[in-house]
């Protein structure tokens, strides 16, 4: 009994010996709960691909940081919208107070791995071993493709100018013509990207919708029409937009 004692012990020892000898990726509660509240933030809206993801965490409070950066981006081939489609990779530097140091390391890098679906988070943020010499990745920045709110007294001003009888082909040069250039992004320096136009004419009436889809899921509109020589513009809001009314030049003559 004695020796199989002795055994037992032993091998408890070499339990616990093999436990603190087995490194473990760096981290802590804090870096933890950074990253999980990250991987919430920009699981919605949706994301087209990993540059997405990795371009709407790096423009977060965190990830606006000097102690935050993103390792990889990585789209994953997928069938199904429960199946991962992108993965990142990002790092936190951590530097702990030197009143604190008796409590952990003064500094450390943890890193973290993190896999999106159709649907938000599908696995992680899981901490991982810092990739080696691995360099900080800065997705190129997108043209906005909002519509621009100094549009609309553009294209009230266009419909109110317009002769009493107007074709598509006049309507749509006037517009040419009238509607301002969008903004270049003070951020990027990229100029916007124009909506798309439509006009419907209907005798003297004229109805126009321009469109821009922002995102995945996420689409801008604005309306105008002028119908019995009366001009209106108006934009569709969020909540119009997610009961799905039209963006066209039809719905613009036929609203009320």
């Amino acid at each position: 009994m004695r020796i199989s004692g002795s055994i037992v012990l032993l091998g408890c020892a070499a339990v616990v010996a093999s436990f603190w000898l087995v490194p473990s990726a760096a981290g802590d509660a804090g870096t933890d709960r950074q990253s999980d509240t990250l991987a919430d933030a920009i699981g919605y809206p949706r994301q087209a691909d990993a540059a997405g993801f990795a371009r709407a965490a790096l423009a977060t409070p965190l990830g606006r940081s000097e102690s935050f950066s993103v390792l990889e981006a990585t789209d994953l081939p997928h069938d199904d919208p429960r199946d991962p489609m992108a993965r990142l990779v990002w790092r936190i530097h951590h530097e702990t107070p030197a009143e604190d140091w008796n409590f952990g390391p003064d500094t450390f890098d943890a890193c973290y791995r993190v896999e999106f679906d159709y649907y938000g988070t599908s696995s992680g943020p899981s901490r991982i071993t810092c990739p080696a010499n691995a360099a900080a990745i800065t997705p190129p920045p997108l043209p906005r493709r909002d519509i621009p709110p100094e549009f609309a007294p553009a294209l009230e001003a266009v419909l109110g100018h317009l002769p009493a009888t107007a074709g598509v082909a006049e309507v749509r040069a006037a517009l040419t013509a009238g509607m301002p250039a969008p903004p270049v992004d003070p951020e990027t320096h990229l100029a916007g990207i124009p909506p798309q136009v439509f006009v419907q004419v209907r005798g003297s009436d004229v109805g126009v919708a321009l469109f821009a889809r922002t995102g995945v899921e996420d689409t801008d509109c604005m309306m105008g029409r002028r119908v019995g020589g009366a001009v209106r513009v108006w934009s569709l809001s969020a909540r119009d937009q997610r009961m799905e009314l039209p963006c066209s030049a039809e719905a613009a003559l036929a609203a009320p």
